[in-house]
């Protein structure tokens, strides 16, 4: 049975895991949730162990990777389950946010590709010819007009 508070987004982020005290191992960010995280890593983690995660952030190469404090909760056969210490730490909300903005938008974009061109009309059509004929006739035009 799940106890996981708001919704899972699947993401793909490096991140770092300190599981024992002088350990520490790289790993991804498999899905994220505002209570906890699936972490896919080849290491193993004992269940209701503490563990800091840190997130790499290539996007902020001067900054230091922010750490989150969690425990394990569930092991799967790639990795492991953690609900984090603090309820919706603050960068897991700006990841959160930042996810749905992209997800959006590649959604607009999506439909906005796949939408069909609106019909023709007939005016549309005799513009266009009138507009050729006034092009063709321009010669004659000029002549007419003295220029």
């Amino acid at each position: 049975m799940e106890h996981r508070w708001g919704a899972r987004v699947a993401v793909d982020f490096p991140v770092r895991v300190k599981a024992l005290r002088f350990s520490v191992n790289d790993a991804r960010l498999a899905d994220l949730s505002v209570s906890g995280a699936r972490i896919e890593a080849k290491i193993e983690a004992r269940l209701l162990s503490c563990v800091q995660i840190a997130i790499v952030l290539p996007r902020w190469p001067g900054r230091a990777s922010p750490l989150i404090e969690a425990y394990v909760a569930r092991n799967y056969e790639d990795g492991f389950g953690i609900e984090w210490c603090e309820f919706a730490p603050r960068i897991v909300s700006e990841l959160l946010r930042g996810e749905a903005i992209a997800r959006s938008s590649a959604l607009r974009h999506r439909s906005l590709a796949h939408r069909p061109a609106p019909p023709a009309s007939a005016s549309h059509f005799n513009r266009l010819a009138s507009g050729n004929e006034v092009i063709a006739r321009a010669p004659e035009l000029l002549i007419a007009n003295g220029i």
